[in-house]
């Protein structure tokens, strides 16, 4: 199956309200960086710049995730904002009863812009 296959196959997988809010997330990515590649990796949705990996996000029954956190060690407004979502070592997790912080995925995903063209 090809990648662009596989991603329609797993966002057609979600229910409606996970799809929903991934593709809201997803439109975010793209917009911070254009051009970003897409994949199937461990089963979810990465997305790629220059064949790394940015960020994953997926959707389920009872909220979407972003992986990994960004390292936000020099950044306390970000570690601050992230604390509310944060579940386990390497996670933000939003759940689909509360409003999608959409300008919260901005910064985590231009943090992780940032690690890879700095890195």
């Amino acid at each position: 199956m090809a990648q662009g296959e596989a991603v329609t196959a797993y966002l057609d997988s979600l229910t409606p309200t996970a799809r929903e809010r991934v593709e809201l997330i997803r439109a975010r990515v793209h917009d911070a960086a254009p051009g970003l590649g897409e994949t199937i990796s461990y089963g979810i949705l990465a997305f790629t710049l220059d064949g790394r990996t940015v960020c994953y996000t997926a959707g389920y029954a009872r909220h979407a995730s972003i992986y990994p956190l960004p390292d936000a060690s020099e950044d306390p407004e970000l570690a601050a904002r992230m604390a509310p979502y944060v579940s386990g070592r390497g996670t933000l997790k939003f759940p689909h009863a509360a409003e999608l912080p959409l300008d919260l995925v901005d910064e985590v995903v231009a943090a992780h812009l940032t690690r890879l063209r700095d890195g």
